[in-house]
């Protein structure tokens, strides 16, 4: 009976334990997520460096810069993320999310909607990787999954 207290302690405070290892991973995919919703509609973009490495950064900027560049903006609306499986290897870490999101662009040269709404379900794959100052940042993001539903627009 004894034996089985222990290792019941013992495994509540593995998973306990787990859970706290991942909190900054989904802090930095949650902050990156609400980065991109801001960077999307304000355009700007510096904010992001903070969850990002350079590289990432760039493509990230230039994805966001493409679609502003020619008058479109995206009005997105994060509904729900969930997270998923968590791995760490020293200085690298993966995290798995299931990401729920709604969006549309919008044409703000002519005043219309360019495209209208969409329901998109993501599954995808963060990949983290420790600085040498001990940060940890994104350095690649995998889409694993892609199911876009259209929303009738009312």
């Amino acid at each position: 009976m004894i034996k089985y207290f222990i290792f019941y302690i013992f495994l509540s405070f593995t998973l306990l334990a787990s859970e706290v290892d991942n909190k900054p991973f989904r802090e930095l995919v949650v902050g990156y997520n609400h980065g991109v919703l801001l960077a999307a509609k304000k355009k700007k973009f510096d904010h992001l460096q903070e969850y990002l490495t350079q590289a990432i950064y760039y493509k990230t900027l230039i994805w966001l810069e493409s679609y502003q560049d020619n008058y479109l903006f995206m009005d997105a609306l994060l509904l729900g993320i969930k997270f998923g499986e968590f791995n760490q290897d020293g200085i690298t870490a993966t995290l798995d999310t299931h990401e729920k999101w709604k969006y549309r662009y919008i044409d703000i040269y002519r005043k219309k909607v360019s495209s209208g709404p969409v329901k998109t379900d993501y599954d995808l794959r963060y990949f983290f990787i420790q600085l040498e100052d001990g940060t940890w940042k994104i350095n690649h993001i995998k889409i694993l999954k892609e199911v876009n539903t259209p929303i009738e627009d009312n």
